[in-house]
């Protein structure tokens, strides 16, 4: 099934300030249980077993269906107050120790809603023993020997094979016909938290019947989930990450900038930008110079948008900036026709590439994502070309641009076209004062592996909005 992300930065403004003010006062009141089943203490204990695909599993690993959310870690699932296609937002990076696992959303005329589930981390010395952990815990337990009648074992059972009792807690306030539920739980010591905040009756109806009626499952070591009774469960739809890059996969990028190792600078000479190691040759148009100037030089102050510049430039490099003759001035330089070069590595920033012109979702949710690492610009629409054999990606949308004499942002047009080539992805970001400028702008002059050059527009118009 295919489930479209739609282009938006996260909860719908008119709900933020009554949202994110009353999840700070909701208190809480029992709603649901359940229980998974007792492990005889007499039996061996199995030792844990990697997860079943083979790689860590994160608190964001979970299963998404147009109607159906299920979170592999935690171990619940419940249908969905609306239909996720359609309906995905799309989160900035969540700040360290918390995980953002699903959100979804709607706006008509007089109406809205969200839906988000967060997890916060337990605190230090509270955390859900690791695998390493558990298997030293079997050995001890193994190394006791089986106990025999009225025996004291020398090891007390290890704490992840006890099933403790899974339960919501949820509490309603409202300021006028705004209304936000606060659903939390603590399942592996994280503080689980599911809020909604709606001025639609119909949708917080809805939603709370949904939580009422969610489903507890067992987790098993080896990612998978048990029933109650011990039998299997096999969630609806495809693996799902949550609306976001996973917290510690982010944080593993900031520390460790694999971009500044894995992807070369190359350099210009003689009017060409050449970079032999990733099989390209770009041509500079006539009349164009080379800036040294980055786009955002300096570093975010808010934390989260700084968060998101750290991981951006860790799975990132610009490779070349260029802008069209003209005055040379700071006051006039930022408002004329530029062209940023950029290789992203998609592994590390978690994006899937689309592998064929009709792989929709796939652009969409780069969409998203390139609109949420805010150097990118606001993006209005999305489409995949075939240009010289090759499958392209091409976004049309806005920029902010603002001169140092200035006090207000301007906003350029801008094209952006992207291709994957040697697992990087190239991004060509066309940007002009107005539509009619960036229509103008030079495509041509890209060469992959030797190949014939290329021309960007071809079979193509670019669409820059104004």
């Amino acid at each position: 099934m295919s489930i479209r992300i739609p282009v938006t930065r996260g909860p719908n403004r008119r709900l933020n300030t009554f949202v994110f003010g009353l999840a700070l006062l909701l208190c809480f009141a029992a709603t649901m249980q359940a229980q998974c089943p007792a492990i005889d203490p007499e039996a061996p204990p199995k030792p844990p077993s990697p997860n079943a695909t083979g790689e860590e599993l994160l608190p964001e690993n979970g299963h998404l269906s147009n109607t159906t959310y299920t979170s592999d870690y935690f171990g619940f699932a419940f249908d969905l107050p609306i239909a996720a296609q359609g309906h995905l937002i799309m989160l900035p990076l969540m700040p360290e120790r918390q995980h953002a696992l699903l959100a979804l959303g709607f706006e008509t005329a007089t109406r809205a809603g969200t839906i988000t589930i967060t997890a916060i981390e337990p605190r230090p010395g509270l955390e859900a023993p690791t695998p390493q952990q558990q298997q030293q815990e079997f050995n001890n337990w193994a190394s006791s020997g089986s106990p025999q009648p009225g025996r004291t074992l020398r090891y007390p059972i290890p704490d992840y094979m006890l099933r403790t009792t899974g339960r919501f807690y949820s509490s309603v306030r409202h300021k006028g016909e705004n209304y936000a539920a606060l659903y939390s739980a603590r399942i592996k010591n994280y503080n689980l938290k599911i809020l909604v905040a709606s001025n639609d009756q119909d949708f917080l109806r809805k939603s709370k019947h949904a939580l009422a009626a969610a489903h507890f499952y067992c987790t098993q070591d080896d990612g998978t989930l048990t029933s109650m009774d011990g039998k299997p469960v096999k969630p609806e739809g495809d693996p799902y990450m949550g609306p976001t890059v996973p917290t510690s996969l982010a944080a593993e990028a900031i520390k460790d900038k694999p971009a500044l190792e894995n992807i070369p600078l190359g350099g210009v000479s003689d009017g060409v930008y050449r970079n032999p190691d990733l099989g390209l040759q770009y041509e500079l148009p006539k009349g164009w110079d080379v800036s040294q100037a980055e786009a955002n030089d300096d570093p975010p102050r808010d934390a989260t948008a700084l968060r998101e510049h750290e991981f951006l430039h860790a799975c990132s490099k610009t490779l070349l900036r260029i802008v069209q003759n003209g005055p040379a001035d700071a006051a006039h330089q930022a408002t004329r026709p530029t062209i940023i070069l950029r290789a992203l590595d998609p592994s590390c920033l978690a994006m899937r590439i689309p592998s064929s012109l009709t792989d929709k979702n796939a652009v969409d949710n780069i969409s998203a994502s390139l609109e949420v690492l805010s150097e990118f610009g606001e993006i209005g629409s999305d489409e995949l070309v075939s240009i010289s054999d090759r499958l392209f990606m091409v976004f049309h949308g806005t920029i902010a641009s603002r001169a140092s004499t200035e006090a207000l942002s301007e906003r350029l047009s801008q094209v952006i076209y992207a291709t994957l080539h040697h697992e990087v992805l190239f991004v060509w970001s066309l940007m002009a004062p107005t539509s009619s400028d960036l229509n103008a702008m030079p495509t041509t002059g890209i060469t992959l592996d030797g190949a014939q050059p290329i021309n960007l527009r071809a079979s193509l118009t670019a669409k820059g909005s104004p």
